[in-house]
């Protein structure tokens, strides 16, 4: 994995210009996201998924959101988040069966829409790390979302200024740093700067890449998201 996240290719579908521009406000907060195209019908974004994969797709519009299915079919990997007007039980029941990442009610509040983003691009980053052998930590912060992984991330750590201490030296040097290097500078054990690098990690403060070596293990390197 680069020190540079992986884009997350996104596509618009959707119409009323006001709803747009607020997506646009909201994608700003993010620097992985790559908007591929905005288009206004759903069969344009079929022509267009028959080209370019996507990572994810926004899909607003009453006529949009009839013909969503047609748009999962198209991509296995893609994720859907649907903008509907009123959904009733039975359009969340499939929407659910049948992938979707989100279901956000119109009108669209920014701050709904961001925090689908957000937890969006978090699995898609721990997803993307993933090395091999896979360990349950990995797949616990894919499968659980950050404020509910957060609690057992950070219950094994209970220094907080020892936690300030190594999130202010990433920030402070540049490129990864290795636990051992951090430990160098800190004067402390190399074993309880991996424990707060990893409760870093598993919080979503910080990446984690393996840097491999001619001989021996790979040697874990941690640097800002």
């Amino acid at each position: 994995m680069s020190d540079v996240m992986k884009s997350i290719h996104l596509l618009i579908v959707e119409s009323d210009l006001m709803v747009l521009f607020s997506i646009g406000q909201v994608i700003r907060y993010f620097d992985n996201y790559l908007v591929v195209d905005k288009v206004e019908h759903a069969d344009e974004a079929i022509e267009r998924m028959k080209v370019v994969p996507m990572d994810l797709v926004i899909v607003g519009g009453q006529e949009n959101i009839d013909n969503w299915r047609n748009l999962m079919g198209l991509q296995h990997k893609a994720r859907i988040i649907l903008l509907a007007q009123n959904p009733t039980r039975e359009f969340i029941q499939e929407a659910v069966a049948c992938g979707a990442w989100d279901v956000i009610m119109r009108p669209v509040a920014p701050e709904r829409l961001r925090f689908s983003l957000e937890m969006f691009r978090y699995r898609f980053m721990y997803t993307e790390a993933l090395d091999f052998p896979v360990q349950q930590e990995r797949l616990d912060a894919i499968f659980f979302p950050r404020e509910r992984h957060q609690n057992a991330a950070t219950g094994a750590v209970k220094n907080s200024e020892m936690l300030d201490k190594v999130m202010q030296l990433i920030e402070e040097h540049d490129g990864p740093q290795s636990a051992g290097e951090i430990a160098e500078i800190l004067n402390v054990s190399r074993i309880t700067v991996r424990k707060y690098c990893e409760a870093l990690v598993n919080t979503g403060k910080l990446h984690v890449k393996n840097k491999y070596q001619a001989k021996g293990r790979p040697i874990k390197q941690y640097f800002l998201v």
